[in-house]
C-alpha cells in the first residue's frame, strides 16, 4: 500500500482520483447489475428482500449508462484502473492460496459455497 501511494504522489491528483472511480464503476456498479441478472437467472427461487420493478429495463438502462461512463474515460486512467484491479486480484489468489479461501477451498468442506445443506 505504501509503494502504491508513493507511485501515485507523482501522478497528477485528476489522475489519482479518476483512476478508482474508474475502477469503482468496474467492480461495483457495473458488477452488481451483472450479479443481480446472475442471482435471477440462476436462483430464481430465493426470496429476496426487495423488487427490481420492470426488470431488466432498469439493469439494460444502468448498465448501458455506466459502460458509456467507462468509454468515455481515457484510455490511460482505464489502463490504470484495470492494472490496479489486476493487482487486487492477484493479491487476493495469492492471499486464498496460503489461507485455503476462496476458489483454493477443498471441496466437500462444511465451510464450501458449493455445500447444498
Amino acid at each position: 500500500m505504501g509503494g502504491l501511494s508513493i507511485g501515485a504522489s507523482f501522478l497528477p491528483l485528476t489522475v489519482v482520483i479518476d483512476m478508482p472511480t474508474t475502477a469503482r464503476i468496474l467492480i461495483q456498479f457495473v458488477g452488481q447489475i451483472v450479479a443481480l441478472w446472475l442471482l435471477r437467472r440462476h436462483a430464481p427461487q430465493l426470496e429476496r428482500p426487495y423488487r427490481v420493478w420492470f426488470y431488466p429495463l432498469p439493469l439494460l438502462l444502468a448498465g448501458v449508462g455506466w459502460l458509456l461512463v467507462f468509454a468515455t474515460t481515457p484510455v490511460r486512467t482505464i489502463a490504470m484502473a484495470l492494472g490496479a484491479l489486476g493487482l487486487g486480484v492477484l493479491e487476493y489468489l495469492v492471499w486464498a492460496r496460503v489461507a485455503g479461501h476462496g476458489p483454493f477451498q477443498a471441496l466437500g468442506s462444511a465451510d464450501s459455497l458449493d455445500s447444498k445443506s
